[in-house]
C-alpha cells in the first residue's frame, strides 16, 4: 500500500471519528465488555450453580486495558458471562433468558461515551450481536467498538449490520491506541492497519507498517478492575481446576502469545500473527506472585498455545515458581506441543505445581496428519508417550479431531487406534467443523444447517448432552460396521463421537486396569459428572471405580444415581445399544468381582 494510500485511509477515520463524537455525550468513559460464554440453547441452572460453567476472567480485555495505561482515561471493564453465573448463583429469582438486563442495571449509573465489545468464539457472536442492538435501540447513543475472533473474521457484516462503528481485528492493543488517538486527539501511537469501519457507505480499513504487539510489563495494575479472587465462586476454568479443589481461587495468566505450529484448522497464528512472543520472566513470575500472595490464587490456568518453543525460557519460568516457593498448583487446558516437551521441561513442570495438561495430536492418520499441518509425527508422539510415562504425577491427555474435510472412516479409525497406542490418562475426542458466516448469504445459511460454526464436543453442544439418531445412521458398537472409504457426515460423526469416548475414556482407560492409578481416573470423572449430573455411564464406571477402591459409601451413591438416571428412555437405550444393562443388573460387590467385571469389559470391546 502507498504512503499517500495509508494517509487518506487515516484522514478517513479522522473524519469518522469527528462526525461520532458529534452524535454522543463524549467523555472520557470506556466500558469494555465481555460476552458471556455458554450455549444458551443447552444452559441447565442445575449444572451452574454446581459452578460447572466456565469463569475465566477476561485477560485479553485486561491486556488492552494495560495498553492504554497513560492515556487518562476511566475504564471500566464488565464481565458479563462472570455477572450472568454470579447473579444465577445468588438471586434464585433472576430470569437467565433476559441476561441482558445486566448490563441495563450498570447503564442506569454509569456514563460510558465509547463500548468496547470482545468477541472471542463463534458461541459468543449471539451474545455480541444482542449487545450491540440493545445499545442501538437505546435513545442515547455510544460509539461502539468491536474486537476479538469472530468480529474480526465477519467484519464486514458487523459494520453493515449497525453492530458497531469500528472493528480492530486480530491483536488489537496497537489498534485501539491508534483509534484513539483520532477520537481523543493525541498522537502516541504510528499508523496501524486492520482498524475496519465505514465511510460514506463503503467498507474500509486505516493502513500502516504491519502490526505486531509486543508484550510487555504485566497485569498487576489491572486487576483491580476485576474480581479475580471471586471467580471460583461462580464457575470453573477447566477439569483440572475443578480437581485441586473447586473452593480453590483460581486465575489465568499468560507467558507466551502465538504459536509455531501454523495448523490448518486453527486460527491462532493468524490471529496472533508474529509468531511467538515471550513475555519478560520476571514480570510473569511477578504478576503470579501478587495474585498468590496479595489476591489469594491458589491455581493457575495457562494460556499459552505454545509455551515451551523456548526451552531455556520454559525453564526458567518453572524454575522461578519453585524458587519463589509460590505453594500454587497450575495446569495447561489450552494445550501443548509434545515435541517440546523434553524430560528436562515435564520434570520442572511436575516440581513446579503442574496438575495436568493436554497436547495436540488431532489424527492418527499420517496422510491428515501432514494435510492439516500439525507440528509432529506419530513417531514423535509416540516417543512423548513414552516420556509422559514417567511423570504420573500429571494428569495428560491428548486431543483428537475427527471428520476433518473428505475424512473417511477408515482414517478415523487410524485416530482410534493411535489414541489407544499412546494410552494416555484420557483421550479428547472432538468433531471438526467448518467455519461459516455467522450471518451468511443464503448459500452461507445453506452451509450452517449442515455445519455450526466452531469446532465442538457433542454432549457439550446439546441440552443434558443427548444426540438424536435417525434411520440409515450407524449408532453403538455398529459404528465399526461403517464402510472404511464412507466420509460420515455430522450426525454419525456425532454417534462416532460417543462410541470412542465411552469405550477409550471409561471401558478401556488405562486407569481402571489393574496397573493403573484408579484416583486420577476418580477425580478426573468426578468432575465431568459435576458437568454432566445425568449422565449414567458416567456415574456407573465411577461407581465401578470406587468398588475397586473398596469405598463402598461413595459406590453405593453413584449406583444408585445410575439407577436414577436410567429412568430416561434415551440411556436406557443406549446402555442397551452398549450391553451396559447386563452390568448395572448384575452389579459386582466386591473389588475382586468389580475387576472381573471391568476385564470382561474391555475383552468385549477390545477393538
Amino acid at each position: 500500500m502507498e504512503s499517500g494510500d495509508i494517509q487518506s485511509l487515516n484522514e478517513k477515520l479522522k473524519e469518522v471519528c469527528e462526525k461520532l463524537k458529534r452524535k454522543v455525550n463524549f467523555n472520557r468513559n470506556i466500558l469494555l465488555i465481555n460476552t458471556p460464554k455458554f450455549n444458551s440453547n443447552a444452559f441447565e441452572i442445575e449444572v451452574a450453580r454446581n459452578r460447572c460453567y466456565y469463569a475465566f476472567p477476561p485477560t485479553g480485555i485486561q491486556y488492552l486495558v494495560s495498553s492504554l495505561n497513560g492515556r487518562g482515561l476511566n475504564i471500566e471493564i464488565l464481565d458479563l458471562n462472570y455477572e450472568f453465573l454470579k447473579r444465577i448463583s445468588l438471586d434464585s429469582s433472576f430470569d437467565y433468558k433476559n441476561w441482558i438486563v445486566i448490563l441495563k442495571d450498570y447503564l442506569k449509573t454509569h456514563e460510558p461515551s465509547i463500548i468496547g465489545i470482545g468477541n472471542v468464539f463463534s458461541l459468543d457472536t449471539p451474545y455480541f450481536v444482542e449487545i450491540a442492538r440493545f445499545l442501538r435501540s437505546l435513545d442515547k447513543r455510544f460509539i461502539i467498538i468491536a474486537g476479538g475472533q469472530s468480529a474480526t473474521y465477519n467484519a464486514e457484516n458487523f459494520l453493515e449490520e449497525d453492530l458497531c462503528d469500528f472493528v480492530c481485528k486480530k491483536e488489537c492493543e496497537n489498534k485501539i491506541n491508534f483509534l484513539l488517538d483520532h477520537l481523543y486527539e493525541s498522537k502516541m501511537t504510528k499508523p496501524t492497519p486492520e482498524i475496519a469501519f465505514k465511510y460514506n457507505g463503503e467498507i474500509v480499513e486505516t493502513g500502516g507498517e504491519k502490526d505486531i504487539v509486543e508484550l510487555k510489563g504485566n497485569l498487576i495494575d489491572v486487576h483491580h478492575l476485576i474480581p479475580v479472587e471471586e471467580y471460583y465462586k461462580v464457575g470453573t476454568l477447566s477439569p483440572y481446576s475443578r480437581i485441586v479443589g473447586k473452593d480453590k481461587p483460581f486465575a489465568t495468566i499468560v507467558f507466551n502469545r502465538g504459536c509455531h505450529g501454523g495448523c490448518r484448522f486453527c486460527g491462532v497464528c493468524d490471529f496472533t500473527g508474529g509468531g511467538v512472543r515471550s513475555r519478560n520472566v520476571k514480570d510473569f513470575l511477578d504478576e503470579m506472585e501478587y495474585l498468590s500472595k496479595v489476591k489469594g490464587i491458589k491455581h493457575f490456568e495457562l494460556l499459552d498455545d505454545d509455551f515451551a518453543r523456548y526451552k531455556d525460557r520454559a525453564i526458567e519460568v518453572l524454575q522461578g515458581i519453585i524458587d519463589r516457593k509460590l505453594g500454587i498448583t497450575w495446569s495447561s487446558n489450552n494445550g501443548m506441543i509434545a515435541n517440546t516437551l523434553n524430560e528436562e521441561v515435564l520434570g520442572k513442570m511436575r516440581d513446579s505445581g503442574c496438575t495436568g495438561f493436554k497436547i495436540g495430536v488431532e489424527t492418527g492418520n499420517q496422510e491428515m496428519l501432514i494435510k492439516v499441518r500439525k507440528p509432529g509425527t506419530l513417531k514423535g508422539f509416540r516417543e512423548f508417550s513414552e516420556r509422559a510415562k514417567k511423570f504420573p504425577e500429571m494428569f495428560v491427555v491428548d486431543n483428537y479431531i475427527i471428520g476433518f474435510p473428505d475424512e473417511t472412516f477408515s482414517q478415523i479409525m487410524d485416530t482410534y487406534h493411535f489414541s489407544t497406542e499412546m494410552n494416555l490418562d484420557w483421550s479428547a475426542f472432538s468433531v471438526y467443523q467448518h467455519e461459516v458466516n455467522f450471518f451468511g448469504d443464503e448459500e452461507s445459511k445453506k452451509k450452517k444447517k449442515k455445519s455450526e460454526i466452531g469446532d465442538f464436543i457433542p454432549t457439550k453442544d446439546l441440552l443434558k448432552g443427548k444426540i438424536d439418531s435417525k434411520d440409515k445412521i450407524f449408532i453403538g458398537m455398529d459404528i465399526f460396521n461403517i464402510p472404511s472409504s464412507i466420509v460420515p457426515n455430522r450426525e454419525q460423526l456425532s454417534h462416532i463421537w460417543f462410541t470412542f469416548n465411552l469405550i477409550r475414556n471409561f471401558i478401556q482407560n488405562k486407569n481402571l486396569m489393574p496397573d493403573g492409578r484408579i484416583e486420577k481416573f476418580i477425580s478426573w470423572v468426578e468432575v465431568i459428572q459435576e458437568r454432566y449430573p445425568t449422565h449414567p455411564y458416567i456415574t456407573l464406571f465411577l461407581a465401578l471405580g470406587y468398588l475397586l477402591e473398596n469405598k463402598k459409601e461413595k459406590t453405593e451413591r453413584y449406583y444408585k444415581k445410575t439407577l436414577e438416571n436410567l429412568r430416561d428412555e434415551y440411556w436406557k437405550d443406549k446402555f442397551n445399544h452398549f450391553g451396559l444393562m447386563d452390568v448395572v443388573e448384575n452389579f459386582p460387590s466386591s473389588p475382586e468381582s468389580a475387576k472381573k467385571t471391568l476385564e470382561d469389559l474391555r475383552q468385549k470391546y477390545k477393538r
